[in-house]
């Protein structure tokens, strides 16, 4: 009698979660990330790498950007084609790529930083590759991801931070399934709003890479 009490007791209680406001916000996710799984486990599916190398600098006065911080960036790009779409007005590739880059400052303009390293993260995007034109490949690209802040930097109060980004490029094929691509982006760093101060850095960037052979 004591088992089925507690078999009873149980069910009840997962009744009650189970009616809770957390139920459909939950059921939404689970069915996202269902979905996303399905996408991704399409059997044509490919991938690829790419390095890149580029640079840019935030801007003074761009936003509430108070800092000029000049890096070179590196970046290693793993890339998945997730949806091919080859006819209408949204044809090309939809494509999600995670990124790790490494940007190592070479100038800040407060020079009373004791420690000017750089910055590490890793980015999720995702990118819409356009068919093939006189100018290549144009794509457009839009995401963001967490950020280590290992330099000492005025009005960034927190090591840890994050990233948002967006812009666009284009992409050459040069030889037998080898392209070199060309891209500028708008890149957003700020704390998030977990420390103060949070003084975002504003920057451009350009970059210049090539897909390679694995």
């Amino acid at each position: 009698m004591t088992t089925r009490k507690a078999v009873s007791k149980g069910l009840e209680h997962t009744k009650d979660i189970q009616q809770t406001p957390m139920k459909k916000p939950i059921s939404m996710l689970l069915i996202i990330l269902l979905s996303a799984a399905g996408t991704f486990a399409e059997e044509d599916r490919k991938s690829y790498n790419q390095f890149l190398l580029g640079g840019g600098s935030s801007i003074n006065g761009f936003g509430e950007t108070t800092q000029e911080v000049r890096t070179v960036d590196v970046l290693w790009r793993h890339a998945r084609i997730f949806r091919k779409k080859e006819t209408g007005w949204l044809r090309g590739n939809h494509e999600f790529w995670i990124e790790t880059p490494v940007s190592i400052i070479i100038e800040d303009s407060d020079a009373q930083d004791s420690n000017d390293f750089g910055i590490i993260g890793i980015n999720f995007l995702f990118a819409w590759v356009f068919p093939e034109t006189r100018l290549g490949e144009p794509y457009f690209m839009i995401g963001g991801g967490p950020q280590y802040v290992m330099a000492d930097i005025e009005g960034v109060g927190s090591d840890l931070c994050g990233n948002y980004q967006m812009g666009i490029g284009t992409r050459f094929l040069v030889a037998d399934k080898h392209e070199v691509n060309l891209e500028i982006r708008y890149h957003h760093t700020s704390n998030l709003g977990m420390a103060e101060p949070n003084v975002p850095l504003n920057s451009v960037k350009v970059f210049l890479g090539a897909t390679l052979p694995f």
